[in-house]
């Protein structure tokens, strides 16, 4: 049976995806041959990340499974 992808899918895709980005960025920057492009770079990726969360489903879907909903 094939299931819809929920926000807390999307969210953990989402977040592994900037944090594959970050490891990277940090790599670099920690080489200290990072410049000012990357630190803009990862600053944008960090913007996506939040545009990309839907806190308000996300806290949704929290209190439902606090509340029991997905066991």
């Amino acid at each position: 049976m094939i299931q819809a992808i929920n926000s807390e899918q999307i969210f953990v895709s989402n977040l592994e995806k900037f944090i594959s980005k970050a490891d990277k960025f940090i790599k670099i920057y920690y080489s200290g041959v990072s410049d000012e492009n990357q630190v803009q770079e990862i600053m944008e990726e960090l913007k996506n990340l939040i545009l990309d969360t839907n806190l308000k489903q996300l806290e949704i879907d929290y209190q439902y499974y606090c509340e029991g909903g997905l066991r």
